[in-house]
């Protein structure tokens, strides 16, 4: 039996990787990948066009919505069964698919449902299990539904009963519901875990989820006609919380394996470039040059600063020394100091804030020109839709703004950039021009306890806040401490 496993993905690039991984790593050799991407802006359509499974089939679609992008890909299937694979979803084990086709095999049905595990942060950080064994096709009146998730289709089945396009979120509620219980088409609990979901995905992000799932229920009804009282519907909820309680982790990782492919190892960022030398900054190449202090750990173990593959780190602080006792801090103002900017750099841009003393510094120090574009304050994703600036290859790149919007603007300038050369500097430029007083040489490794003589409130909880997931980090998720250190 071939088996099609489709995939939609939309600037996926904090998750694809896991899920490519876990398809080209299955023991099952008859598969086929078809990905449709959406209109990805971020790193996902280099993934995708660099993925090396040896039967992909990838589709760009601008614009397209997540059910009907499903459709295409079904459309694309050329499998006996066809599975649906979301971008940031994971196959239990390598053994998934061919220890469901083997149940297949045994049996006349065509419509298959596996269990599902929602993990955060780690793959076996489970908050949820979402079995399929105790569904019953009379539950779907009240808006229960097996994981779809986790199911497995004889094609046939999707070529005749499809999505319907303008659902949101249910339209896989929608989808069932009429094949499971208004044409009542028989189906077979696998009694297996197949997927690991990431938490946080689309169906459960906010209350304005919920919200709109509840809604596209009731559609559901209407669509297929099929009487139903709406406040048994909500009543579901409730019930859904001992998926959160009932479960023992233990024995739901026992099946789980997880194997890492010369894909996913020659891709995932798991390094950091260690610059101890300013002067060996190779301006021939991109790069984001960003601090390794406090901030910026926290900040990753907390998904808010990914890894890139053009991103350079120097030493920040003390904390850089968890990755070596001989680390020596360089802290901002000296690689505003001592940076050689050669010739074929013609003009200097600075991204936030910038005052005139500080522009006049950086035209006296570098002799060049310097332009100034600021942007709003407000969240991360409005910032970014006024930071859609061009630069060229002759361009060196200042960013004034905290850790780790910094960070976060830069790695959003590289994806709509061929050209860039960003360094993320903080608040260095105010030093070393004279706007703020120098950080005196007794705190130079614990700066950030100088920097709460002003603004200190809104400065003391966010140094509370990364600290804290410092800590937690070190002790218990291990993404920031498990970090390699390449030395340049």
């Amino acid at each position: 039996m071939k088996v099609s496993i489709i995939t939609v993905c939309l600037n996926s690039e904090d998750t694809i990787l896991d899920t490519l991984n876990s398809v080209i790593t299955q023991n099952y050799e008859n598969i086929e990948h078809i990905i449709v991407d959406g209109g990805s802006t971020d790193r996902t359509i280099y993934f995708l066009k660099n993925y090396n499974f040896k039967n992909k089939k990838i589709l760009f679609k601008n614009k397209c919505s997540l059910y009907n992008s499903i459709n295409l890909g079904i459309k694309l299937a050329t499998g006996d069964i066809i599975s649906i694979l979301h971008s940031d979803d994971i196959y239990n084990s390598p053994k998934t698919i061919s220890n469901v086709i083997k149940k297949i095999k045994k049996s006349k049905k065509e419509i298959f449902f596996g269990d599902v595990i929602y993990y955060k942060k780690n793959f076996k950080n489970i908050i949820r299990y979402y079995g399929s064994l105790n569904f019953k096709r009379s539950l779907m009146k009240y808006g229960f539904m097996p994981p779809h998730t986790g199911s497995f289709y004889k094609k046939r089945i999707f070529m005749k009963y499809g999505y319907y396009k303008d659902f949101r979120i249910a339209g896989d509620f929608e989808h069932l519901l009429r094949l499971i219980y208004k044409y009542k088409l028989d189906f077979e609990i696998l009694n297996l875990i197949t997927t690991r979901m990431r938490s946080g995905g689309l169906s459960s992000k906010n209350l304005g989820s919920y919200i709109v799932i509840n809604k596209e229920l009731i559609k559901s009804f209407k669509l297929n006609k099929i009487i139903n009282n709406n406040f048994l519907i909500l009543l579901r909820i409730p019930s859904k919380i001992f998926q959160f309680f009932l479960f023992n982790k233990r024995k739901l990782n026992e099946s789980f394996k997880l194997i890492g492919s010369d894909f996913i190892k020659n891709h995932k960022e798991n390094k950091i470039k260690l610059l101890q030398n300013i002067n060996k900054l190779n301006f021939n190449n991109n790069f984001i040059l960003s601090a390794l202090n406090l901030a910026f750990l926290g900040s990753y173990s907390k998904n808010r600063i990914k890894l890139h593959k053009n991103m350079i780190n120097w030493p920040d602080g003390i904390f850089s020394k968890v990755y070596g006792k001989n680390i020596k801090k360089i802290p901002g103002r000296e690689i505003l100091d001592k940076i050689k900017i050669p010739k074929k750099i013609k003009k200097i841009i600075i991204i936030g804030n910038l005052t005139n003393s500080g522009k006049k510094f950086l035209k006296k120090k570098y002799n060049l020109p310097v332009i100034n574009y600021k942007l709003p304050f407000g969240k991360i994703e409005e910032i970014k839709k006024k930071a859609n600036f061009n630069f060229l290859s002759s361009d060196l790149i200042f960013i004034t703004l905290p850790t780790p919007k910094q960070e976060q603007i830069a790695h959003h300038l590289s994806n709509i950039n061929e050209h860039f050369k960003i360094i993320c500097i903080g608040g260095s430029i105010g030093i070393i021009s004279g706007d703020e007083k120098v950080v005196p040489p007794y705190l130079v490794n614990f700066e950030f306890f100088w920097r709460l003589r002003y603004e200190t409130k809104r400065r003391f909880l966010r140094l509370f806040a990364t600290f804290t997931q410092y800590v937690l980090d070190y002790l218990f998720i291990k993404k920031a401490k498990e970090i390699k250190i390449k030395y340049l």
